[in-house]
Formats: structure tokens, sequence, C-alpha cells
């Protein structure tokens, strides 16, 4: 009965928790689910009417790396579910025979993101939006600015491979945060329990997949930045602090 219990605490304490800036507001299940999730076109739409809502309690965005590096802002390992093959079948033809595709792969349209470079990603659009390609963390982080972000930004990390995009992630989010959060009037709701006004979020899984045996390296370089740490989504606890 108690394990019972607890699992209902958890469930109603974190999977359901509600963030109008979940994901930039858009996608399915969000307050945009007309607009694409992660999309230049959601982050605008929430920064303009409704991130002084109460219920917006930061801004939240997921990204990862391509194959040649480029930090872009994309939830899922694959694009088949924001990116849809029929509506993009001519850029894909193209790629299929550039990346030496296979038959599975293709059929499922289960092409990674890290399989891609930035170049080709470019060549496909968001699904029902083909005005809406995949952005970068430095279109993202340059709309907030220009938009005037008010909420705090936690960015979540899904896919990280190579060093060099590890460093580029972290010094985009330090001078962003030294050039325009540090001088912005940030609203804390009362709800918001992360110390930051601009940090990574990330679960245990991708943390250690992402960081491996330099975890503690890389949680100083984080540190070091004034970003604080990688906190859990949900319950967000600072996984640099588990040393």
């Amino acid at each position: 009965m108690k394990k019972i219990l607890l699992v209902f605490l958890l469930l109603t304490t974190n999977i359901f928790a509600k963030n109008l800036g979940h994901r930039a507001g858009g996608g399915k299940g969000e307050y945009y689910s007309h607009l694409p999730e992660n999309s230049l076109v959601a982050l605008e739409h929430s920064l303009n009417d409704i991130q002084f809502d109460n219920e917006f309690l930061y801004l939240e965005f997921d990204i990862q790396e391509t194959k040649d590096g480029k930090l872009v802002v994309f939830h899922d390992k694959t694009i088949r579910r924001m990116i849809n093959k029929k509506q993009n079948i001519e850029s894909l033809n193209i790629i299929y025979e550039e990346n030496d595709v296979s038959y599975f792969k293709k059929k499922l349209n289960l092409l990674k993101i890290y399989e891609l470079t930035y170049e080709q990603l470019q060549t496909l659009h968001l699904t029902d939006h083909p005005d809406q390609k995949v952005p970068t963390l430095e279109e993202f982080l340059a709309l907030s600015k220009e938009v005037g972000l008010r909420k705090p930004m936690s960015v979540e990390i899904k896919y990280i491979y190579s060093k060099q995009a590890k460093e580029k992630a972290i010094t985009l989010l330090r001078n962003f945060r030294e050039d325009y959060m540090e001088n912005a009037d940030i609203i804390f709701e009362d709800e918001y329990d992360m110390p930051f006004k601009v940090g990574f979020l990330g679960f245990k899984s991708k943390f250690k997949k992402t960081y491996k045996d330099d975890d503690h390296y890389w949680c100083n370089k984080i540190k070091d930045a004034g970003l604080y740490g990688v906190f859990k989504p949900g319950n967000h606890i600072n996984l640099c602090d588990s040393f």
C-alpha cells in the first residue's frame, strides 16, 4: 500500500506538474498544441502572449548535437515524430543517397539527428509547418533576447557527444546569462524551485551518457560558468551534487 501511495505521489507531483513553458510552449498537450514543439514560432508566441501567466514557470527546451557538432533544439533522438516523411520526401531521398541509409531506417523514418549534418537537417521542415526548420541553440537564445524573456530558462540536455559541443553549450549559456539574464528583470514564480536564471536540465541516464567518466570535470565547468549544475526534470535534484 505504501509503495502504491509513493508511486501516486511521484506521478502527481512530477509528471503532471504543469509548466506552460515546456518545450517552448508548443506541441501536443501543450498550450500551443497547433504549433510544433521546440520551434521558433512556438517560442515567439509564448514569449509574446503567455510568459507572464503564473503557470509559465520557466522556458524549457531540449538540445542535442548534429553529425557536424551543431547544437540544435530538438527532443527526440530520431526525426520520425516531428519531421513527416511524406512532406519531406524529396529532401529525404537526397539524404538517403548521401548517407547510404538502410532500408529499415528509410521505411520507418528513423534517421537520428546525430546522423545528419546541420546542412542536411535544414533541408527538412517540421511536420505541417513548411516555414519551420529545426532551430539552433543560438537562434533560440537570440529570439529569447529579442522578444524579451522574463522567466528563467532551463535547457534540457538530450544527446550531446563531442567535447566541442559540450563546451559550446556551456559557453553559449554562460554568455547568455552574463549578457542578458543578469540584467533582465526575471520573474520567479512561487512554484519555481531551481536556483538559476538560466541553467541545465537532464535525466540521470542522459547525464551519464553525455558526461561519462568525466562528470565531475564537466560539473565543475558548468558551476564555474555560473550555471549551478544539471537538474533532474520533475524533482529538480542537482545531479552534480551526487558525488
